[in-house]
């Protein structure tokens, strides 16, 4: 499997779910980071969302630390 990532926008062959599109009348998506741009952003995955709010990408507080 091969996507583009969200913040960088270079091809990624381990892409992170982290948000979804939707369309008004077609089908929505997932958008989708590198493992890199996800550690580096604070984004957090959405297999860790503890809502799914409107779907845009969620961030980790710079102030709670980094998850290893």
């Amino acid at each position: 499997m091969s996507d583009t990532c969200y913040q960088c926008r270079k091809p990624t062959s381990t892409p992170v779910p982290i948000g979804i599109v939707a369309q008004d009348a077609g089908t929505g998506g997932t958008v989708h980071a590198c493992r890199s741009c996800v550690s580096r952003h604070h984004i957090v995955p959405m297999a860790d969302w503890k809502h799914p709010g409107d779907g845009r990408p969620q961030y980790y507080s710079r102030t709670v630390p980094e998850r290893r």
